[in-house]
């Protein structure tokens, strides 16, 4: 039987006012003092390689081409709050008690179900694609009056081979936010939330694309799963890689060191532990030192990249071979030849 979360069946009694307070306040201490380890570590780094530090670690692929909506102020502001993980140069002590996000080959993208319709967004708040959901808000049912104050808003990936959307995060639910409280607690929530909704995992005319949490389990529950399995996506969808949370991490914008990120094939190096040998192989360039050089080398490519664009700009798009982000990247074509970006 699988390891899940096992305080999601507790987390709810924990909800109350002077609780969530404490735990604010212990969350906050601690992101200080991880920021403050982060400064310093970038600091040694740069110095001791002479790298300069990196505006964005994001491609800038151009979106600017016809057909495109142009962003709205408010799709805008949520895309560009997206919390972002960073690489794991270093294993917390505490990972074990972290949370493991498994993550599909696919497109990193904003949700947003609001006034009977719910629209994908990328990172630049560029709408992608429209299509009705079963959310509150998404669709046009009987019992669904529209609301432009209240929407939700979900952080999910794309699977292009599936069709399917994978939830890794909530940040609002019916116009209620949900930034300010802890991973362990929206990860609760969301789960609850899905598994309320009939037919959201189906695809429907109410609701196009099916909707699924992304797998996980506390880190220690993982070892065993990387060892023994190749396969947790159906259809063959490889597994990109894993997203680690610190349970009491609230969802900020941008990049967090409360969020790391690994390659399948990172793990024996990081984690020390073994994986499946389909596991290692997955994607594993044949010039891999480690995942400090692997990540400065993405570095060099966005930026070259991002040079190349720039000398380039009447060109409506452009073709980026082997170029992999932080997040899930890959580089296919959905049905209406839109690609949507992290």
């Amino acid at each position: 039987m699988e390891h899940r979360f096992s305080t999601y069946e507790t987390i709810s009694a924990k909800a109350c006012p002077i609780y969530i307070k404490l735990k604010f306040q212990q969350v906050k201490r601690r992101q200080e003092t991880l920021e403050i380890q982060k400064q310093k570590r970038d600091q040694q780094i740069n110095e001791r390689r002479n790298i300069k530090d990196a505006v964005d670690t994001f491609m800038e692929i151009d979106e600017r081409k016809n057909g495109n909506a142009v962003p709205s102020n408010e799709a805008y502001e949520l895309a560009t709050s997206m919390m972002y993980s960073e690489w794991m140069l270093e294993t917390p002590e505490d990972i074990d008690n972290w949370i493991a996000v498994l993550c599909p080959e696919g497109k990193r993208c904003c949700v947003i179900a609001q006034d009977n319709k719910t629209k994908t967004v990328n990172k630049f708040g560029t709408t992608l694609n429209s299509f009705p959901s079963l959310f509150p808000y998404g669709c046009r049912i009987s019992n669904n009056c529209p609301s432009h104050r209240k929407r939700t808003v979900l952080d999910c990936v794309y699977s292009f081979k599936l069709k399917k959307y994978y939830v890794l995060d909530i940040i609002e639910w019916m116009g209620v936010p949900y930034r300010d409280f802890d991973a362990e607690f929206r990860f609760y929530f969301i789960q609850s939330k899905l598994s309320e909704i009939p037919g959201i995992n189906e695809k429907s005319t109410t609701n196009f694309y099916p909707f699924e949490l992304a797998p996980r389990m506390a880190t220690r529950y993982l070892y065993q799963h990387l060892l023994e399995k190749c396969q947790f996506f159906p259809d063959s969808i490889e597994l990109d890689g894993i997203n680690f949370y610190y349970p009491e991490s609230l969802y900020t914008s941008g990049e967090t060191p409360l969020v790391l990120w690994l390659k399948p094939f990172m793990i024996p190096d990081v984690l020390q532990k073994p994986v499946n040998d389909h596991l290692v192989q997955l994607h594993k360039p044949p010039n891999y030192v480690n995942v400090f050089e692997y990540s400065q080398s993405l570095k060099k490519k966005n930026r070259k990249f991002k040079k190349k664009k720039n000398s380039t700009s009447n060109c409506d798009k452009m073709e980026v071979e082997s170029l992999v982000e932080v997040e899930m990247d890959k580089d296919p074509v959905v049905e209406n030849e839109i690609c949507m970006e992290n």
